[in-house]
């Protein structure tokens, strides 16, 4: 059986997987901008080409 989750990291050229939480998100302004953009799509979803944030690298760890 294959590997469900084989899509879920990426690797790097170190090959170190990059579990890094980079989701996007709207911030309050942005979802106004969103809403005021979005165009009805023929699927029927609204869709926005307004900007987005990502969550930036988390904290290095002071070597012990």
């Amino acid at each position: 059986m294959a590997n469900p989750m084989a899509f879920a990291t990426q690797y790097t050229r170190t090959g170190k997987p990059n579990v890094q939480n980079l989701k996007p998100y709207r911030t309050e302004r942005q979802k106004e901008i969103a809403r005021q953009t979005a165009k009805k799509c023929d699927d029927g979803a609204y869709r926005s080409n307004a900007p987005v944030s990502y969550h930036g690298a988390p904290k290095q760890r002071a070597a012990a």
